[in-house]
């Protein structure tokens, strides 16, 4: 139920199953990308970004409102990954609002569209924290992908022509009757 109202999921039986199944094992999944993992202070975040920053690791994001990390990964076109934590969670980060686009777009690069992003993004994933298989579902009229292991839920989904979505949340957090409060 929980995860209803707080995801907004519409008739989720499988999304609540593997949920479920998930949370029960007990595993925590807190490692990320980059050195970022659920359960940062916030100013920790700072920190550590100030530092992969000065490596040249990453970069400020548009309008300087995210973390910038630009990979190829023998990719034919790089791909711009844009990363912030949810501040709404207070001072520790149980969430992160996460965006990927391909570095070149442009409204006429069609091959460099969003639904083109989406196609291979899950094998990204999958490449990135193996672990459980990707399962997909129509939210708001909408296609998300789901990778669930553990407390570690990431809900992919194409934002606009340019912007595919993934937010990463910290299962455990929002499973908490004290944050249902």
């Amino acid at each position: 139920m929980v995860f209803l109202a707080v995801f907004g999921c519409e008739p989720a039986d499988k999304l609540n199953s593997v949920i479920e199944k998930e949370l029960a094992k007990g595993v925590r999944y807190d490692s990320l990308f980059l050195g970022v993992r659920m359960g940062m202070e916030l100013q920790e975040f700072y920190d550590h970004c100030w530092k992969i920053n000065k490596q040249g690791i990453v970069k400020e994001g548009p309008e300087n409102m995210s973390v910038e990390y630009l990979f190829k990964d023998s990719l034919d076109n790089p791909i711009a990954f844009n990363f912030y934590p949810d501040i709404n969670s207070g001072n520790i980060i149980h969430r992160y609002n996460t965006n990927f686009y391909y570095y070149g777009w442009a409204p006429w690069n069609r091959h460099l569209q969003s639904d083109k992003l989406f196609e291979i993004l899950p094998a990204i994933l999958m490449e990135w924290y193996g672990g459980n298989e990707i399962f997909t579902q129509i939210k708001d009229g909408k296609k998300h992908i789901y990778k669930i292991d553990g407390n570690r839920m990431i809900d992919l989904f194409i934002s606009n022509e340019k912007i595919v979505v993934a937010i990463y949340s910290d299962l455990s957090y929002y499973n908490n009757p004290e944050v249902r409060r």
